[in-house]
């Protein structure tokens, strides 16, 4: 596992790999390090598969279902409407291995008017100072968006390798992370 955990980070050019028992583990895992709980919201796109929502319930918070735009990936103006001094979290998704509009997602949680709404309530959230990006990334490893691989689009990526996958261990994935200073 140490051995795959170092081929991927290298492949993908994240700073580090934690693999997992599944996609849906490493996505939850992150929402409850970075202290996601009741009262808070994740914006997921509408057009997913349960699992994504699924994981933002069990931390119990809510899902804000965001409208997908003409690529079928998540809509940057309807995320855009959706934050609130609730949001702790984007999940975007790669629909079919499809890496979303990054760039503008990014550059979104990084506006100061989009700073000023978030609320951090735990250390994690503070040292971020900011709405964190989580990839659900689940088919897209391999992906390239604009000469980057899927591991280095945002904050964290989580991958899956379940039977179904472009690329497979029967189960499992793997939570690829590139966090910005002062995270180690």
């Amino acid at each position: 596992v140490k051995r795959f955990e170092e081929a991927l980070t290298k492949s993908g050019g994240h700073l580090s790999t934690l693999c997992v028992n599944s996609a849906s583990a490493g996505l939850e895992l992150m929402l409850r390090w970075f202290g996601v709980k009741e009262g808070d919201e994740v914006i997921v796109p509408a057009y997913t598969y349960t699992a994504t929502a699924n994981v933002v319930v069990h931390c119990g918070a809510k899902p804000v279902l965001v409208d997908i735009g003409d690529d079928f990936n998540i809509s940057v103006k309807n995320i855009e409407k959706a934050i609130s001094s609730r949001t702790k979290v984007i999940m975007p998704v790669d629909l079919g291995g499809f890496p979303c509009d990054y760039d503008e997602i990014n550059a979104l949680v990084r506006r100061s008017d989009i700073i000023s709404l978030f609320n951090p309530t735990t250390k994690e959230q503070n040292q971020l100072g900011r709405i964190l990006v989580l990839s659900d990334a689940a088919h897209s490893i391999g992906a390239v968006y604009y000469g980057k691989k899927t591991g280095i689009l945002t904050d964290i990526t989580v991958y899956s390798f379940q039977a179904v996958k472009n690329l497979t261990t029967a189960e499992g994935g793997a939570v690829c992370l590139n966090l910005p200073a002062p995270f180690d």
